[in-house]
């Protein structure tokens, strides 16, 4: 699995872009580079983009591990909000489930199949639709 993490944007301060074949360890570790880069900020807004992920190696437990490391790591990420875009409803089903089990973090997100959709959410400030 590759990954990209890029400051800057708008509305976003952040934006993480994956590609190839998912694995929970890619994932976390784009997680635990996030956290600690010296430019991220805890609540920054973060646009994830896993359009060109293939997610089909999956399972439900690789998605419950990444959200508890996500849980693990709350403080650090603080309360951010990350808007999700993803190609096809297999992803959509991973991300909604990752949300159910992050849910006790101080994040918010929310899953879009439009990059459009997702930057109007994130710029909008609005906690869900």
């Amino acid at each position: 699995m590759e990954y990209t993490i890029e400051f800057g944007g708008a509305p976003q301060d952040v934006t993480i872009t994956t590609s190839g074949s998912a694995s929970v360890d890619g994932m976390i570790g784009y997680i635990a580079n996030l956290v600690a880069s010296p430019r991220y900020t805890p609540g920054m807004s973060i646009l994830v983009d896993h359009r060109s992920l293939d997610a089909r190696p999956l399972t439900a437990a690789d998605i419950k591990a990444f959200a508890l490391a996500v849980v693990k790591r709350d403080e650090q990420i603080g309360p951010s909000r990350i808007a999700i875009v993803v190609a096809n409803p297999l992803m959509f089903g991973f991300a909604r489930m990752y949300e159910l089990h992050a849910e006790e973090s101080q994040v918010r997100s929310k899953v879009f199949y439009s990059h459009s959709d997702a930057l109007s959410w994130l710029g909008s400030g609005a906690e869900s639709d």
